[in-house]
């Protein structure tokens, strides 16, 4: 199955480039995607998309929030936090005999919309933290009433 992958990956234009113990890197649109073939399950096919928001200089809550909101709202892919940076990941079980450009190239398209739908979330969110006057402290915390306070309201 490797080598029918690795042909429609060719059928379709793009040039692989073996990584040692990595997979396969290849180019799309500016992008530098990953192509890692599973020798345990050959019907399994994974392309991912390395590093596309360095979490360096953002807190954890942001990048968690971008995470999240790409796994909740996103179809097909999958974020997650590998090292210091969000790896973006679409997986699918190959199923007979599919055409392998068509798989591919969806699988790509996919991955594009979704680092292009994940910078413009991580601006928001980054947008929204300096927009909000509550920074999470206690100072900032409104007062809710106490139930000593709504005792003495029954006690009326």
């Amino acid at each position: 199955m490797k080598e029918k992958i690795l042909e429609a990956f060719s059928d379709l234009g793009f040039k692989l480039e073996e990584l040692d113990g990595m997979g396969y890197c290849f180019h799309y649109e500016g992008l530098n995607l990953l192509y890692s073939h599973n020798d345990d399950d050959a019907e399994f096919l994974n392309i991912s998309l390395p590093g596309i928001i360095d979490m360096e200089g953002k807190s954890m809550t942001q990048v968690c929030t971008l995470v999240e909101k790409i796994n909740c709202t996103q179809k097909y892919i999958k974020a997650y936090m590998l090292g210091d940076s969000v790896w973006l990941f679409y997986e699918r079980c190959l199923i007979g005999e599919e055409n392998l450009p068509e798989v591919i190239s969806h699988m790509v398209l996919y991955l594009a919309s979704g680092v292009m739908f994940a910078r413009k979330t991580m601006e928001e969110i980054m947008q929204e933290e300096t927009t909000n006057p509550y920074d999470g402290t206690e100072e900032h915390v409104e007062d809710t009433p106490t139930e000593d306070a709504m005792d003495d309201d029954d006690n009326d």
